[in-house]
């Protein structure tokens, strides 16, 4: 990944990350949607750009440790303020 497109990914990730919606989260967990189709698992748009809805088929363990591992490690929210 090129460094102004690595630059671009970390504003897109913190204005998403300063919506209502997971504002109050102190940690996230980043994927992509290659890593989440990758996997099988089905997105459907939600036209509130950048999210999407996650189609799980059912919430067995193998199918939840597959969506598991789709996902980053947690880390800080940057959306919240240096105290969050």
């Amino acid at each position: 990944m090129q460094a102004d497109e690595r630059t671009r990914c970390q504003g897109a990730v913190q204005e998403a990350c300063r919506g209502e919606r997971i504002a109050g989260y102190r940690r996230i967990r980043l994927s992509t949607f290659g890593r989440v189709r990758g996997a099988g698992f089905a997105l459907l748009a939600t036209f509130d750009h950048p999210h999407f809805t996650l189609g799980l088929t059912d919430l067995s363990e193998l199918t939840l440790a597959r969506l598991d591992r789709c996902f980053d490690e947690p880390i800080p929210n940057p959306g919240r303020g240096p105290d969050g």
